[in-house]
């Protein structure tokens, strides 16, 4: 087959009335699914929510949808982000199982298409949905976290609220460990500052006090307020005063800014800031882990879709749905689906590399897909198939 007659092949199979309505399809139960997952997910949290913006609202003078509808919006976004790609699964899945109601995918059987047009729609759908997934994930679910913060409601607003951490926190790097009260704030700051030198044996060296520390204009430098000292290394147990004074701390303002915040709901520069940091092993695991989902964020909806589409074709004997094998198989595909964000939290805690968590995990359902579609569509079946289509 000549190039333009593989390109003319190729332009029918991707843009063909069949590719187009199985697309169409797809995006319809999407849409509705999505809807119906949205408005179970909105009626929980406004439960829980709704007594306190009304209260507010009432408090400021103000109609309470001017509330209500911005806070529904960041929820939104961060509930797409979450919900999506099992949206795309049960999608595909009764999309399919329409589809063979209406004896489409029978037709196309019939008549010997090729595998490529049968993924296809598959594909041109994962492709519009896996824009949209890391679109979510790296940009609009990060701003609407912080921009629900700023708004004073919600469970956002409550756990990462802008103030001081009441406990000292810790942070330790080599031989170093520094704890402090810390201000969680667009412009962090610590104070009740102690900076232990020297935990290594055979003894602790320094320690350094101060009442309050802010970062410097050089990356890495920090200005103690009414530092001490105390050299402990010298025999010296009187403290000497030293003032103000520049430091160089293994602590950047990322890590005080987004203190106890996952990695997924930072914006991408501090994200990629705090990833660096190995003093906060829990923290640059999350930031790793996050980094690697918004990687793959634009291939996750297309892998569950085509694991559903595959699901739902092995749901028939013939001609006749088998009902309890479907619905079987939809919840193995679910039991999947979940397993992802599991094997994503054991990489947030460490026991696995980012890479190997996040990728690993997607690798493992793409193995799947591809035993499914060998077995539904064998080496000859698929050579003839592809001979006919």
């Amino acid at each position: 087959m000549s190039a333009t007659g593989l390109l003319r092949r190729l332009r029918t199979v991707a843009f063909g009335i069949a590719t187009r309505n199985a697309v169409a399809d797809y995006l319809k139960t999407l849409l509705v699914m999505q809807f119906v997952l949205l408005c179970i997910a909105w009626s929980i949290d406004l439960a829980e929510n709704f007594p306190g913006i009304r209260v507010d609202a009432q408090a400021r003078g103000v109609p309470i949808y001017q509330l209500l509808m911005p806070y529904l919006s960041y929820r939104t976004a961060d509930m797409m982000a979450r919900m999506l790609p099992m949206a795309c699964f049960f999608a595909v899945f009764l999309a399919e199982f329409l589809r063979r109601a209406r004896l489409e995918t029978v037709i196309f059987a019939a008549v010997g298409a090729s595998p490529l047009r049968l993924i296809a729609p598959m594909l041109i759908f994962g492709a519009l949905i896996g824009g949209l997934q890391y679109k979510l994930e790296s940009d609009w679910r990060p701003r609407a976290v912080a921009a629900q913060i700023t708004l004073g409601h919600g469970s956002y607003a409550e756990r990462f609220r802008r103030l001081w951490i009441p406990n000292p926190v810790w942070f330790v790097s080599g031989d170093t460990a520094i704890r402090a009260k810390i201000l969680r704030d667009e412009s962090p700051a610590m104070r009740d500052v102690l900076i232990f030198v020297g935990l290594r044996p055979p003894m602790l060296r320094q320690i350094y006090l101060a009442e309050y520390a802010e970062p410097g204009e050089t990356p890495g430098r920090w200005r103690l307020r009414n530092a001490e000292f105390w050299d402990l290394e010298a025999g010296r147990e009187d403290k000497v005063p030293l003032g103000d004074i520049d430091m160089t701390l293994d602590v950047i303002p990322e890590q005080l800014a987004y203190y106890d915040m996952a990695g997924f709901y930072l914006p991408d520069a501090p994200l990629r800031a705090i990833a660096t940091m190995r003093n906060a092993p829990e923290t640059s695991f999350g930031a790793d882990v996050a980094i690697w989902r918004r990687h793959v964020a634009w291939v996750v909806p297309g892998t569950v879709a085509l694991l559903a589409m595959l699901l739902a074709q092995g749901g028939y004997s013939g001609r006749r749905a088998h009902i309890p094998r479907l619905i079987a198989l939809g919840f193995a595909g679910y039991l999947a689906v979940i397993s992802l964000k599991v094997i994503w939290s054991i990489g947030e805690l460490g026991a696995l590399p980012a890479p190997v968590a996040v990728c690993g995990s997607l690798l493992n359902i793409v193995a799947i897909c591809g035993w499914l579609f060998h077995r539904q569509l064998g080496p000859k079946a698929a050579r003839a198939a592809a001979t006919r289509g």
